[in-house]
């Protein structure tokens, strides 16, 4: 069986299908009850963990370099003098968090895969051709984009200064237009660094962490969250407080209350100082020629003004538009100004 791919790296399809060829031989030969022992760095042998566990650990951290005869599960067909092999392994890698997110985002991978046993190894160039085809595309293009550095001797990996750069996008609440006009900076002032060509193409690549999320409406008063067996529920079962805003009609927001309307005369002026036309002589003056309208202090008063009229075209002036601005007097006039 070919042992070359222990030495690949972790985001290669040749690793992938010969870590199934371990597993399916180890859990065939090595497995009591249904554990094996891991040959990660961190369980070193040691501990028996079961296949799904194994397969997770082995796409975290390298498989041992060393380990090319598995004695420690169940291969026997050795060299005579190989009960003296020491079973070794490599230090603990670094942890690279965004190879970390790449396999939580990825988890179901191995659920969806075709075991690649030892009566499979004819068509490996069909299955790996399988394994780029599909939704595990994605998942070796992520993996390549966290191994890759953003350039030579860079701290970040492409894929990791990505993330970064829309962390600081979302944390302080930057457009996607200053986000792309950052990238293209970026991009013309350093052009030996591996970035995408656009934004969009930025958002294609993050999109594939399905780092999605879901709205969960709350309890105006902080009470409860309307999840699982509230999903469906119209208020609040602590305070009863509906769940729903209330909508109110746009068309009624600044219509004038009666009480308003009757400002002009509930509202006595008590200094004698002049402070809205019904103070004035000719407010007065209308009162005692029109007493019946006078009468009712809901009645509408309007006043008309305009900056500048040519209703003949007596002005030398050809302007045909004039600004018209009608006031109506009922009301306080700090409302009038305000709305």
């Amino acid at each position: 069986m070919d042992r070359s791919w222990i030495g690949m790296p972790r985001n290669t399809p040749e690793y992938f299908l010969g870590l199934n060829q371990f597993l399916d031989f180890a859990f065939t030969n090595g497995v009591i009850g249904d554990k094996i022992k891991c040959p990660c760095p961190i369980c070193g042998f040691k501990k028996w963990q079961t296949k799904e566990v194994v397969f997770h650990h082995l796409m975290n951290k390298d498989f041992p370099k060393h380990y090319v005869t598995w004695v420690v599960h169940g291969e026997i067909d050795v060299l005579p003098n190989s009960r003296n092999i020491e079973v070794t392994q490599d230090a603990q890698p670094f942890e690279n968090p965004i190879e970390l997110l790449i396999n939580e985002a990825f988890e179901g991978l191995k659920h969806e895969t075709v075991d690649a046993g030892s009566s499979q190894v004819a068509g490996e160039e069909e299955i790996l051709h399988d394994l780029s085809g599909s939704n595990n595309k994605d998942y070796f293009e992520l993996l390549k984009d966290g191994s890759e550095d953003l350039y030579e001797g860079s701290k970040y990996s492409k894929l990791e200064f990505l993330l970064k750069f829309y962390h600081i996008k979302c944390l302080s609440g930057l457009s996607d237009k200053g986000m792309a006009m950052l990238l293209d900076l970026v991009r013309d002032a350093f052009k030996f660094t591996k970035i995408p060509i656009s934004f969009y193409e930025d958002k294609k690549t993050i999109n594939k962490l399905c780092l999605d999320y879901i709205k969960i409406d709350t309890c105006p008063n902080d009470c409860m969250l309307y999840w699982e067996d509230d999903v469906n529920a119209e208020s609040c079962k602590y305070c009863h407080t509906s769940r729903w805003k209330l909508e109110k009609d746009s068309n009624l927001d600044y219509a004038p209350s009666t009480k308003h309307m009757r400002w002009h005369v509930a509202d006595h002026n008590k200094n004698g100082i002049l402070r809205h036309p019904r103070d004035g002589e000719a407010w007065k003056k209308l009162n005692t020629n029109y007493p019946e309208f006078a009468s009712d202090p809901q009645n509408v008063r309007l006043g008309l003004a305009s900056d500048g009229f040519n209703p003949f075209g007596a002005m030398s002036t050809n302007y045909s538009i004039w600004p018209v601005v009608l006031f109506p007097y009922n009301l306080p006039p700090w409302l009038c100004m305000k709305q």
